[in-house]
């Protein structure tokens, strides 16, 4: 494996639908809310939402763009979603922390391998 690919394996099936509606979501409101700030995560965000990099199932292997582009869409519908998920079942919810705090994790990791501070 290419040290400019990481790999992620969600262990639920709720993680990657997850993942993708929230880029979904994003990019519905890039224009307004401007997510991202460059066309790079914004071809990322539309190739992961919509083709085959997020499989339900499988090990993900994503380059540093992508996890940065998945960062950023985590943290925009974190600051969201608060209302929404009291309607989201608790282990629903806690499935999809773990995936989010995965692609975190994932993202400290490359960053701290490219020699970048991550805060």
């Amino acid at each position: 494996m290419s040290a400019d690919i990481f790999v992620i394996e969600p262990k639920w099936i709720v993680q990657a639908p997850h993942l993708r509606c929230t880029l979904k979501s994003a990019l519905a409101l890039q224009a307004t809310q401007n997510v991202w700030s460059s066309t790079e995560h914004i071809n990322n965000a539309v190739a992961m939402a919509y083709g085959d990099q997020l499989p339900d199932s499988g090990r993900w292997e994503l380059t540093r763009s992508q996890i940065r582009t998945l960062k950023i869409a985590i943290e925009w519908r974190s600051a969201k979603r608060a209302a929404s998920d009291k309607k989201t079942s608790p282990d629903v919810l806690e499935h999809w922390t773990q995936i989010e705090d995965e692609v975190i994790a994932a993202y400290r990791a490359v960053s701290n391998e490219a020699g970048l501070y991550w805060i």
